[in-house]
């Protein structure tokens, strides 16, 4: 790691084939000829950086094709935009804060993480080319949003908590949406990992369920871990984490997804509000969700739950 200084760093001082990772605080940057060519390098973090224009930047990313894990913390002398980052690699973006960076592009078939925090343009010029990242909520204001990947081994994941820790030392109330398959007890653990990081309140949690349930035979157990630990009355994700609102998108009302929302309910994890979509699916589904939704109220026993609301939309 370098660390402070305004220094000319001579061209190509980051071409070397075994550099894979590489993290920079608190420079000035006034051209990109210190990343001609970096084809290793994986990971780059850009923390406290400036650069005479936004041109630099944009040559840097250029420079960098393999880049798996991006984080940044940077600003322009002047007025500019917007920020390229265009990767066919990359998994994981941090954008922590920008300055005087107009507008932010990002391109990229394999993201599955996205933190965002301070930025200086807004949500019209953000602009997400990544099919594999959904969301609806706030994740533009200090939020993340985080794709579970299903592999056994996954370096993104631990990346991931990672920069999630310390983007909350700036923003510890941040929202976050989650594309979640609540079948696979791999992605329920991991979503247990990255909400055990929040010390403070959350302000929203979004989730997509991906999950497409199959009848289950009578007398069959239960499926996954989740289920059964929830049986015995387990706090997910413990018995200190609070969200103020939750939504729920694809919910089908399935013995899984009742289990979760119930426990969030039951163990007094939802403050505010718990929101269900209904309407994309047809009307006999939406009767049988409206169904549930009811059910979940009637969870509300505590005084001090009264005021939560639970409702479709």
């Amino acid at each position: 790691m370098y660390h402070g200084g305004c220094i000319e760093f001579p061209p190509n001082s980051f071409t070397y084939p075994r550099l894979t990772s590489l993290s920079l605080h608190g420079y000035v940057l006034r051209t990109s000829h210190s990343f001609n060519n970096c084809q290793n390098l994986k990971t780059l973090k850009l923390s406290c950086i400036l650069a005479s224009d936004l041109g630099v930047f944009n040559s840097v990313l250029a420079s960098c094709p393999s880049l798996e894990v991006l984080v940044l913390d940077i600003s322009c002398f002047k007025e500019s935009g917007p920020l390229k980052i265009d990767n066919k690699r990359l998994k994981l973006l941090q954008v922590l804060e920008t300055k005087k960076i107009d507008g932010i592009q990002v391109s990229s078939t394999r993201l599955d993480s996205l933190a965002i925090g301070r930025l200086s343009c807004g949500k019209d010029d953000f602009v997400l080319r990544c099919p594999r990242l959904r969301f609806y909520r706030n994740v533009w204001l200090a939020g993340l949003c985080y794709n579970i990947s299903q592999e056994e081994k996954n370096s993104g994941h631990e990346e991931f908590v990672v920069t999630t820790s310390d983007l909350f030392r700036y923003f510890p109330t941040a929202s976050l949406s989650v594309s979640l398959d609540l079948m696979n007890p791999r992605q329920v653990e991991r979503l247990r990992q990255v909400l055990n990081l929040w010390k403070f309140t959350m302000i929203e949690l979004e989730i997509l369920f991906t999950n497409n349930y199959s009848p289950r035979e009578e007398g069959e157990s239960p499926r996954n871990k989740f289920l059964e630990e929830n049986n015995k009355d387990h706090p997910f994700p413990n018995a200190k984490f609070r969200v103020e609102t939750v939504w729920m998108h694809n919910f089908s009302s399935s013995e899984e997804e009742f289990a979760l929302a119930s426990c969030l309910i039951r163990q007094g994890t939802v403050i505010k509000r718990m929101m269900i979509k209904s309407t994309s699916f047809p009307a006999w589904k939406k009767l049988e969700i409206e169904t549930a939704v009811a059910k979940l109220q009637a969870l509300i026993r505590k005084k001090e739950q009264w005021q939560l609301a639970i409702k479709c939309f």
